[in-house]
């Protein structure tokens, strides 16, 4: 009986009998790399590099490093009265007869029952391949990856082939299986599906749903970034009565009653302009490719996320980029309405990346700017850069798209939105009513556009904020829209949103985080939802973080609306810096409407004369006001804020 080697978790070399057995460690990782290799066979040099690399000195530590192994293999080897290594002078070579590897019982055909082969990787797999072992050079490093990245793969092809033939009888392995590999590989969507598909299958989608759930947060917390298009399209469909069958095969389960639009993902949408971004031709010599290849990826990632684009995919963008013809025909070919062209120049250590946006009918370029600086320091300005291109690109299409309304004897439901979104750049009751009866007009034409849906809800939350008379009903019906855009369109961050907001000024401030949370999982660099998730946070006494979060949106979007000012008044004046909240106000195109914050800075500051000032400005318009009553109806979580207001607002002269 060969002696066995154990890969998978702690590696260990075992006797004939089962017991383990020391051996040098470098040496079970040269034993276990000839096993994968064909010939089983390696020279000195390549194996002396792949254990230690090279230095300066051209491979010779290496060599010394190896010589001394070798010697100490050779003695092992005669104390066990056994050779798994085969040393010449100038090669090594596996004998395959002494040891028998336990990843072979993972070898396909080993059985044709795909239950029986999976259960093999679950009795096999008990931790990641060679994890208690490393190996001092890079390419020793980049083959673990390779191999365990390998043996991940096939652990969850096994289990996606076994989990096809689910039933309730052999449920128990896939469900461990599944466990197992979420243990091995915490971002794999197939172990999560297939997790959730058991419980759904035991008709436990409270369960299977809070699975999900998980997931979703551990991918925002720890990646900064939203589930796969195919692990949200397994979700809606696992989680929707009518899609639950089609989408794993399961029996209707009978705890949900609730009426539901049955057709969710065939909402219409309005046609959205399509843009096209063309990527650099590779230089001759890269040297800073890598970098800007990367930060071209971010641009597009970050295109993906605006509402009002449609993105043709990077896939298509490089096929068209490099087809021959004529380049108007091949646009209108695919319906691109506008081009974002990148261009690389590389010249005395300098690289400079241009970018143009065109419109493609009138050939009329929107926007050109070039980005220089040397390839080290790209790293360091992608972020800016990569707002920098996605806020002025979508920034010029709105505008173009907003002009030709002059043109045109009835807007589309699309450019009713923008009309609907641009109404709401200044936080006043006619722009607020104004935009109300754009995203109305938008759904006139198309009922099922969830971003206008959203719009709604936002018109009515800030109605409410800025009329302060504690209307419920207009709360209650932003709630309803916001929940219509989610259930119309769950990828889009619109809906949850809105929800957010208007579970804040509901008080339920748990919800409130939940639902901005998701939202910020949909779309991370959208500038409107971080200001309004900063409103929550200065509402529920976080003020440290609502202030990160409004520079971070005041960045994104420079010529910001008032309430992203308004917002970071709020923060600074609960972290008692009251001339900062003084100078936010400042900031407001109208600035009446934070007229009590800014009378209750000022005395705050001992400033009576300017406090009483905005005092008479804000009771000129709010001449019911009062303090407490005020207070009743903004939701605020802890009571040492509401103190520091009714503090505030009492010096300034409010009763």
């Amino acid at each position: 009986m060969p002696f066995g080697l154990k890969t998978f978790g702690e590696t260990r070399l075992t006797g004939p009998g089962g017991l383990p057995v020391a051996f040098p460690d470098k040496g079970l990782l040269a034993i276990v790399f000839l096993g994968f290799r064909p010939s089983g066979r390696v020279s000195r040099t390549e194996l002396a590099s792949f254990l230690w690399g090279e230095d300066d000195d051209g491979g010779a530590k290496a060599l010394g490093n190896l010589r001394q192994l070798l010697s100490r293999i050779r003695a092992r080897q005669r104390e066990l009265g056994t050779a798994f290594l085969d040393i010449d002078s100038s090669d090594i070579a596996l004998y395959r007869g002494a040891v028998r590897f336990d990843f072979e019982e993972l070898q396909p055909g080993q059985s044709e029952d795909p239950v029986a082969s999976l259960e093999a990787f679950l009795k096999v797999m008990s931790g990641q391949f060679l994890a208690d072992l490393d190996a001092s050079s890079e390419t020793g490093q980049l083959w673990l990856l390779e191999r365990r990245d390998f043996w991940l793969a096939e652990f969850a092809a096994a289990l996606e082939e076994a989990a096809a033939a689910l039933s309730r009888q052999n449920s128990a392995p896939i469900k461990d299986a599944a466990a197992r590999l979420i243990e091995l590989d915490p971002y794999s969507d197939i172990a999560h599906q297939v997790l959730m598909r058991v419980y759904a299958k035991d008709r436990r989608l409270s369960q299977a749903r809070l699975i999900y759930d998980r997931y979703k947060q551990q991918l925002w917390s720890d990646l900064n970034t939203r589930p796969s298009e195919d692990m949200l399209r397994f979700a809606r469909l696992l989680f929707n009565d009518e899609g639950r069958v089609a989408a794993a095969g399961l029996e209707a389960a009978p705890e949900r009653t609730e009426a539901r639009d049955p057709q969710p993902a065939l909402a219409f949408r309005p046609p959205l302009p399509r843009l096209l971004l063309l990527p650099p031709k590779r230089p001759e010599e890269p040297r800073s490719w890598a970098p800007i290849s990367g930060l071209i990826e971010d641009v597009t990632i970050g295109l993906c996320r605006i509402r009002t684009l449609a993105i043709v995919a990077p896939h298509t963008a490089r096929r068209i980029a490099g087809m021959a013809g004529d380049e108007a025909d091949l646009l209108r070919q695919f319906d691109v309405s506008y081009v974002l062209e990148t261009r690389l120049q590389e010249r005395n250590g300098e690289t400079a990346l241009y970018a143009t946006l065109v419109h493609v009918a009138s050939d009329e370029v929107l926007w050109s700017e070039r980005f220089r600086g040397h390839p080290d320091d790209f790293p360091d300005t992608y972020g800016e850069l990569v707002a920098r291109i996605v806020l002025e690109t979508t920034g010029s299409i709105e505008r173009k798209e907003l002009s030709k309304l002059p043109a045109v004897s009835k807007p589309t439901a699309y450019q009713n939105f923008l009309l609907g979104q641009h109404s709401l750049s200044i936080a006043d009751l006619p722009g607020i009513r104004r935009a109300r009866k754009f995203f109305r007009a938008a759904l006139h034409d198309a009922p099922q556009y969830a971003s206008a849906i959203a719009g709604l809800a936002r018109t009515e939350h800030l109605e409410w904020l800025l009329t302060a008379r504690g209307d419920e009903e207009l709360l209650l019906s932003a709630e309803v829209h916001a929940r219509d855009a989610i259930r119309i369109s769950a990828d889009d961050a619109g809906g949850y949103h809105q929800l957010g907001v208007a579970k804040l000024y509901q008080g339920q401030f748990f919800e409130s985080m939940e639902a901005f949370l998701e939202a910020e999982s949909r779309a991370p660099s959208h500038a409107d939802l971080i200001a309004d998730h900063a409103d929550t946070l200065v509402h529920t006494a976080d003020p440290i973080l609502a202030l990160d979060k409004i520079k971070r949106a005041i960045e994104l979007n420079p010529l910001c609306p008032d309430l992203y000012w308004w917002t970071a008044a709020g923060a600074n004046y609960c972290l008692e810096e009251y001339g900062e909240a003084i100078a936010c106000i400042g900031r407001m195109a109208d600035q009446a409407n934070a007229g009590r914050l800014a009378a209750a800075a000022y005395a705050m500051l001992g400033d009576q004369r300017s406090a009483r000032r905005e005092m008479r400005r804000t009771l000129a318009i709010y001449p019911d006001f009062t303090v407490d009553d005020w207070l009743t109806k903004v939701p605020i979580r802890e009571k040492w804020k509401q103190d520091m207001l009714r503090d505030g607002m009492r010096k300034a002269g409010f009763k």
